[in-house]
């Protein structure tokens, strides 16, 4: 896989965001200081220090908004967003510190010191444990022995750092604490220093991508080879993995240690990255703004609200962004493990590192991403990784727009909803976990009351028209009739059939048989008779949970071909010409298919890009235009398998989060 998904997109947004300043910024014409200085950054040679003092008109040492603004002469839409993103403070003035970080283009070692949240977070916990040093070293002596150590309960002070021991913080081992042991510590608690005391974080707000360099397999003296580095890079351009190795192996030897690594291209650079997204130049970052991400980051994205979110004003400013994981790739958050299956995620299970590395800032993200404070993660806070799965829902949308929702708590599991004739039921297929698709059972759930009935074995269950009927499908014994109320028998219509469907009318129904064909069959007669002929059908495999259009003289499925095209196509029941008209591309689509009972529309889910949510789409069955989004469902959970009732008043479908 490339090296971080983050680094193109940002590499992107600092070219855009540069060009853009560059068209923006004519500076003043730099005026020498009247007084010489020995700050480096006030030299009369730095010309960003000769700039500044040209544009303080009044000659107080700090920007206005209107000296920043007035260096073009106009009120620039993109001066105005530099001077609310680098006027750090927020004092409304912007001091030479704050001036020189501006990102104009200028070499890293030139700008000006960002103010790093991450590194706030050390220092904040550090004056915290200062504060009471004296209070904890009784001999006087600056240091905190054993006894000492364990009287102060140090790492209880520190969210995160509860179960740490003496041990873990006297880092040169000469068994006393200093408050030196003290700040190294919690630089590597919170992602500031590598264990081995490595720098992960630039004056300039860069962040290294330590999670790509932990997968590196170095050798003793720590240097990664050319080979094993190309490697993990994955299925790159040859000319794309050479950019790579020169950003890293910067003197051409072969190899690269973390020295080399941590100045490499393999960094975020959350100021640029943030120029680039802000395209209303308003200095914040808003929900819609960061969907704008690629897939494989919004699933985090979306997660950021409102917990890094700390004035509420519904987006995020520059220092809010610079905390978020968006940047801080020093561990794969989402890939944090659901040790117990709980479908929750403990603080202890958010853990990425063996010691103490990031537990400081873990515990940080997971306060933060904790938005109901009930101690865990849920899916909805946050991805990671399950073995559990939320039980599938039954949503029900009733005229007027109303939901109700309904679950089968003995089968989290269930499948392809049909709706009763009289809207007075929906029938389902379900599994419990851990069982085998031959042992679903016909569940139908009522509408009106807390109640499920339990049919026995069977699955893909549809309607007669009267509702007095279900016709299903049980895995290798072929297609069934039976009633609904009452314990009659089953009938067996064809015992290698599958997927049975009534037509609208109740008249006929239809089942695929043979794989790719469908056969139409007489309820009165017992007539049966293949839609394409028999042994010439352009089907290979044909998909359950076809659709009847209203007027049961088409049928919608979903179809494979001996190519491996997939097709939603059309098909007349009537005559002899089955009338074959591919609607769209399949590949996409999912099985589940509903014609509304207006006949203008066909209905189904399709898969969904990475990352994000399943979603029913629309089309016009005798149009030509692509499908689009449902819009009336939940855009932040999996929706599938549904269902129109007959009057076309109440729509079912499956929806997970």
């Amino acid at each position: 896989m490339p090296p971080t998904k983050l680094t193109t997109p940002i590499a992107v947004g600092f070219v855009v965001a540069m060009s853009l300043l560059a068209v923006e910024r004519t500076r003043c014409r730099a005026q020498p200081p009247t007084v010489a200085s020995t700050d480096p950054s006030e030299r009369p040679e730095n010309p960003l220090a000769a700039e500044y003092r040209s544009c303080d008109a009044d000659n107080d040492g700090l920007l206005t908004e209107a000296e920043y603004l007035n260096r073009v002469g106009q009120k620039s839409p993109i001066r105005l967003r530099e001077f609310k993103v680098f006027d750090h403070d927020g004092d409304g003035r912007m001091n030479l510190a704050e001036f020189l970080t501006v990102a104009v283009g200028q070499p890293e070692d030139q700008r000006g010191t960002i103010p790093d949240p991450v590194i706030l977070l050390v220092e904040a916990s550090l004056k915290e444990l200062t504060s009471h040093w004296g209070e904890w070293d009784q001999d006087g002596d600056a240091l905190l022995a054993l006894k000492e150590f364990e009287n102060a309960a140090i790492g209880k002070r520190v969210r995160g750092l509860e179960l740490t021991a003496f041990r873990d913080w006297d880092l040169d081992r000469d068994q006393k604490v200093s408050r030196e042991d003290a700040a190294r510590l919690l630089e590597i608690a919170f992602g500031v220093r590598t264990p081995e005391g490595g720098l992960l974080r630039s004056k300039a707000g860069r962040v290294v991508d330590w999670r790509l360099f932990r997968r590196l397999k170095a050798d003793r003296e720590g240097f990664v080879n050319r080979d094993v580095y190309l490697k993990a890079l994955g299925p790159l351009a040859d000319a794309e993995k050479q950019q790579w190795l020169a950003s890293t192996d910067k003197n051409g030897d072969g190899r690269f240690n973390y020295a080399e690594f941590a100045t490499s291209n393999h960094r975020t650079d959350p100021v640029a990255t943030f120029l680039h997204l802000d395209a209303d130049l308003n200095g914040r970052l808003t929900p819609e703004e960061l969907e704008t991400l690629s897939a494989d980051q919004l699933p985090v994205a979306k997660r950021l609200f409102p917990g890094f979110d700390d004035d509420d004003d519904g987006a995020l400013s520059l220092r809010e962004y610079q905390l978020t994981p968006l940047v801080n790739l020093l561990a794969s958050w989402e890939s944090a493990q659901d040790t117990d299956s709980d479908g929750k995620l403990e603080l202890v299970e958010f853990r990425f590192h063996s010691g103490v590395a990031l537990e400081g800032l873990s515990a940080e993200y997971f306060r933060r991403l904790d938005v109901n404070e009930d101690q865990s993660l849920s899916l909805d806070e946050f991805p990671f990784v399950t073995s559990h799965r939320p039980p599938i829902e039954i949503y029900v949308q009733l005229a007027g727009g109303k939901i109700m929702t309904i679950t089968i708590p003995d089968y989290p599991i269930i499948c392809s909803p049909e709706i009763s004739p009289d809207g007075r039921w929906v029938a389902v297929d379900g599994w419990k976990h851990g069982q085998s698709n031959v042992t679903a059972h016909l569940l139908v759930a009522s509408l009106e009351q807390d109640e499920v009935r339990d049919l026995g074995i069977g699955c893909i269950p549809h309607w007669s028209a009267d509702g007095r009927r279900i016709a299903y499908s049980k895995y290798g014994r072929g297609v069934f009739l039976r009633d609904f109320e009452g314990d009659a028998e089953e009938e067996s219509i064809d015992p290698q059939g599958w997927a049975i469907h009534f037509s609208t009318d109740g008249l006929k129904t239809a089942y695929v048989k043979g794989g790719g064909n469908l056969v139409i069959h007489d309820v009165a007669t017992d007539e049966k008779r293949f839609i394409f002929p028999d042994g010439n059908s352009p089907y290979r495999y044909i998909e359950h949970n076809f659709t009847w259009s209203p007027d049961s003289q088409r049928i919608c499925f979903k179809g494979h071909r001996p190519n491996g095209a997939i097709d939603v196509g059309i098909v007349s029941v009537t005559g002899g010409d089955p009338k074959l008209r591919v609607r769209c591309d399949g590949k996409d689509v999912q099985s589940d298919l509903a014609w509304l009972a207006d006949g203008n529309r066909v209905m189904f889910p399709k898969l969904p890009p990475a990352g994000q949510h399943s979603q029913i789409f629309e089309i016009d069955p005798d149009g030509d235009k692509p499908a689009v989004r449902y819009p009336t469902q939940p855009k932040d959970r999996n929706n599938g398998g549904l269902c129109w009732s007959r009057d076309g008043k109440t729509f079912v479908y499956m929806s997970t989060k």
